[in-house]
């Protein structure tokens, strides 16, 4: 028996043999087409859920005055659970980028609210919520994970990571497969 690996002459192919599994009984093998109804359904209560979990996120920080970054969570459940519904628990690539942009927007117009609750109540002005100012607003919401990191670089990056969990959360459940809206923090 030799030891050289390099010899590759004495190997001999094996023919495996190949096992074709038929269909069960009520088992349907043709590919499943996404139908665009219910992708805009899902848009829609999405948005509902996005809509609810900003509602519940600013409300909980406004009267509480405990910002709390475990919302974020709650928001993705939210956003996911309506989007879910609204397909018919039908999943797939372009719902989860939907409910990771979703989520993102709703974090961002709770943090939005949070900004505008303490400009009045700091400041004791009356800012219209004109065209601009709505715009500047949505500014400061969407970059208010990054801009924490001025005041805590800990804190901003807790912050972060808990949205990432209830982004990935998010991700999950509108993948389509079957219990990840049941178990949304499962591998």
């Amino acid at each position: 028996m030799s030891l050289n690996l390099s010899d590759f002459q004495q190997a001999q192919p094996l023919d495996a043999p190949v096992v074709e599994a038929a269909p069960g009984p009520g088992i349907d093998l043709a590919p499943v087409h996404p139908d665009p109804s219910l992708f805009a359904r899902a848009i829609l209560f999405g948005l509902g859920g996005a809509f609810l979990g900003a509602l519940a996120y600013a409300l909980f920080v406004g009267i509480t005055h405990i910002t709390l970054g475990y919302l974020a969570i709650l928001v993705a459940y939210l956003v996911a659970k309506g989007m879910t519904i609204g397909s018919r628990g039908q999943g797939g690539r372009n719902y989860q980028v939907a409910a990771l942009i979703l989520t993102y927007l709703a974090v961002s117009a709770a943090h939005s609210a949070i900004i505008y609750y303490q400009i009045l109540k700091t400041d004791n002005l009356h800012i219209p919520l004109n065209l601009h100012n709505l715009f500047e607003l949505a500014k400061l919401g969407i970059l208010s994970p990054f801009t924490r990191f001025q005041d805590s670089g800990a804190s901003a990056l807790i912050g972060l990571f808990i949205l990432f969990i209830g982004l990935r959360a998010a991700w999950r459940m509108t993948s389509g497969i079957p219990g990840a809206v049941h178990h949304p923090f499962a591998r």
